[in-house]
């Protein structure tokens, strides 16, 4: 269960969870970590950040069992576990500090790298200042540039965006309504638009792993320091092998991020919700490229215009089909959202809803963007101390 907006959930005792041995010694100490992390008066700790680091270590620990991703959770534990490793004498009372000390890392290191893959800001809008080609003519530039782009290599967010628009056929994947700025274009794919009903929204391209992971220029919690990509990116990488998604990794770096595989055509009031974790999918068992939509705050979320749909099907659409075809393109190049992708970052989702972390992301931007807030002395010291531990050790 889903806890409200603004709210997170304290951990349940080790005999209610059902994990495994291990995992039952590893939540023991995480319940721990969370009483001292509660402990520090609220004053001092504005953002929450250690209790939210352990809830985060927590639920990511539980959610990974259930849903039978057994080779992040055995790495997890691995990790957690290893936070009993301290340099203080058995029994001195400095143990139990250093290891509380060390699962307040391990938590703000999953917030800092694993989340930002995911969790980003959604700002960037289309441009209609462009040419009116005929619909054939512009399905068959995208065609071109498509038949030219080399995976290895990656798309611009130009082209991602250019491309995920023709596999989903001119429309957002969740509410099938036509891109306004295409309509606007081509005016054929207008009078198509027309005769079939449908309206049309402003859209944008949507991220399963985030493009801003590996570019600190986009980072939300920058304070004009000047930290290298490279850590960044590094950082991030790490975490998603530790949790066993290797494969992926070497699949997005660059920008390979662009890739087909990674983006989906989204209208620009859920794109944003999408980055800020306030809906995600969950595939449904049995059937292929479907996803249940699980909304943070559904009474509203699914009462907003344009309403979106509570399940959603991802299809090439078949007039793209029909053009590799006839130009011989491989097909396979329409590749839909990657399924290991959805199901990480659907996790990511959850857990940061139940730890509270997804809240204190957005509060820290708010923070961030609000000059009022500024000239309160103490929420700019909590603001700077909570962004410089989302900083990669060294930075």
């Amino acid at each position: 269960m889903i806890p409200p907006l603004g709210e997170s959930w304290p951990l349940p005792p080790s005999n209610a969870i059902g994990l495994s041995e291990g995992g039952v010694s590893a939540w023991d100490l995480l319940l721990s970590a969370e009483r001292a992390a509660l402990a520090i008066p609220k004053p001092a700790a504005k953002y929450q950040d250690k209790v939210v680091a352990v809830r985060l270590i927590a639920w990511f620990l539980k959610d990974f069992w259930e849903n039978n991703q057994t080779t992040a959770y055995q790495r997890l534990l691995l990790e957690i576990l290893s936070c009993n490793r301290v340099t203080a004498a058995p029994g001195h009372p400095a143990e139990l500090e250093q290891r509380h000390t060390k699962v307040f890392t391990l938590g703000l290191d999953l917030r800092n790298h694993l989340l930002r893959v995911f969790y980003s800001r959604t700002d960037r809008t289309p441009s209609a200042h462009a040419s009116r080609p005929s619909y054939d003519q512009h399905r068959a530039s995208i065609l071109k540039s498509m038949a030219e782009v080399d995976d290895s290599e990656g798309r611009t967010h130009k082209q991602a965006k250019d491309d995920a628009l023709f596999r989903d056929g001119y429309k957002c994947v969740m509410t099938g309504f036509y891109d306004k700025v295409t309509l606007m274009k081509v005016p054929e794919l207008h009078v198509k638009s027309v005769a079939e009903d449908v309206s049309s929204v402003e859209t944008q391209v949507a991220h399963l792993f985030s493009e801003s992971a590996q570019s600190v220029s986009l980072l939300p919690f920058s304070l004009g320091c000047w930290i290298d990509d490279h850590i960044y990116a590094a950082s991030a990488m790490a975490i998603l092998k530790m949790f066993g998604l290797d494969g992926v990794v070497e699949r997005l770096l660059g920008k390979r991020v662009n890739n087909l595989w990674n983006v989906m055509t989204m209208c620009v009031s859920l794109h944003k919700d999408f980055d800020q974790f306030l809906f995600w999918f969950e595939a449904v068992p049995g059937e292929e490229h479907t996803y249940n939509v699980v909304a943070r705050h559904p009474e509203t979320f699914f009462r907003q215009v344009p309403k979106p749909p509570r399940r959603v099907k991802f299809t090439i659409d078949p007039q793209a089909l029909r053009d590799c075809a006839d130009q011989d393109i491989p097909s396979h190049l329409l590749k839909l959202p990657d399924q290991q992708l959805m199901a990480m970052r659907a996790a990511c989702a959850r857990v940061a809803a139940m730890s509270g972390a997804a809240d204190q992301l957005r509060l820290i931007m708010e923070d961030r963007d609000d000059a009022q807030t500024l000239a309160d002395s103490n929420t700019t010291i909590y603001l700077v101390d909570s962004i410089l531990r989302t900083l990669p050790v060294g930075a």
